[in-house]
């Protein structure tokens, strides 16, 4: 019910009809299918149910699911510190929704596990540099 784009734009123009954890679950639904910029305005309809209803939990989830979806949209820059904002945000939480459908709860260990950008490679921390000096190559004498 979550994956009909006939129901985003209505939800989007209609946002006061629906409940916050569906707007959630559309936006998601949006999210999945690349439609970035209605995931946002559903993201925002849907936090400001969750803020009127004082729904810290579900709002602290969609923030999360807000931060993915700008990180693969590519309107953030996909970089060490935002993959590192996303991990830690889902370290904070107990569940979350999975970025596919029927979006049920999961444990949000789950979902830092498995998060990955739509190209399939993994958006986590940049490879670490060493700071040891490099290694001196010894050619034998002949």
């Amino acid at each position: 019910m979550h994956d009909l784009p006939i129901l985003w734009a209505l939800a989007s123009r209609f946002p006061a009809l629906f409940t916050g954890s569906f707007l959630h679950q559309s936006a998601l639904g949006a999210s999945s299918a690349g439609r970035y910029d209605l995931a946002q305005r559903l993201y925002q309809a849907a936090a400001e149910h969750y803020r009127e209803d004082l729904q810290v939990e579900a709002m602290a989830r969609l923030r999360t699911h807000q931060l993915i979806t700008r990180a693969r949209s590519g309107s953030e820059r996909t970089e060490a510190n935002v993959a590192l904002e996303i991990e830690r945000r889902l370290r904070r939480l107990d569940t979350i929704e999975s970025l596919v459908s029927p979006y049920a709860l999961i444990p949000a260990h789950a979902l830092l596990a498995a998060w990955r950008a739509p190209s399939g490679v993994p958006v986590t921390r940049a490879p670490r540099r060493s700071t040891a000096p490099p290694a001196l190559v010894v050619e034998p004498h002949r």
